[in-house]
C-alpha cells in the first residue's frame, strides 16, 4: 500500500504530497485509497479556520484517529463526506478524524492554495471552482 497521496489542483498549477498515517488510522486511509484516483472541487470552511475541504463518497462507519486539529492535518469529517486539509489558522477545538499529514516542505504550497480557494469560493461575490485530483505517490 502507498504510504502517500498526491493532491493536485491541476487550475492553479499547485501540488502537494500528504503523508498517509496506515498505522493510526487503516480503517480511514483504506477507504480513501479505494476513492483513488479521485476528482472532486475544493471548498473552503467558513467557522472552523483556515481549512479546504474536498467532496468525497466515503461513509465512514469503522474506527476513528480522533486528534486535535493542527497545520498540516488532513482528516476525514464522516458526517460531511468530505477529507479536510487545515492550512492555517484554526478557530476550533474539535478533535478530527486524521489519517495523513501534508509534508513539511510541501505546507507552502497548501497554504498557497488555501487562499486561492477562499477567495475563489467565501470572499468573492462570484464563486469559482477549483479542482483538484487525488491519486497515490
Amino acid at each position: 500500500m502507498s504510504q502517500s497521496l498526491v493532491f493536485h489542483a491541476p487550475g492553479e498549477g499547485i501540488t502537494f504530497r500528504v503523508h498517509l498515517l496506515a498505522d493510526d488510522n487503516p480503517d480511514v486511509v483504506g477507504q480513501v485509497l479505494a476513492q483513488l484516483p479521485l476528482k472532486s472541487v475544493l471548498g473552503h470552511v467558513v467557522v472552523s479556520g483556515e481549512t479546504i475541504w474536498v467532496p468525497t463518497r466515503i461513509v465512514h462507519l469503522g474506527r476513528n484517529n480522533m486528534v486535535p486539529r493542527r497545520l498540516g492535518a488532513v482528516y476525514l469529517y464522516a458526517p460531511g463526506q468530505s477529507i479536510c486539509l487545515t492550512y492555517g489558522a484554526i478557530t476550533e477545538s474539535a478533535r478530527v478524524n486524521t489519517f495523513g499529514s501534508v509534508f513539511e516542505e510541501d505546507l507552502p504550497h497548501l497554504q498557497k492554495l488555501g487562499r486561492i480557494v477562499w477567495e475563489k469560493t467565501v470572499s468573492n461575490p462570484r464563486r469559482e471552482l477549483v479542482e483538484i485530483n487525488v491519486r497515490r505517490a
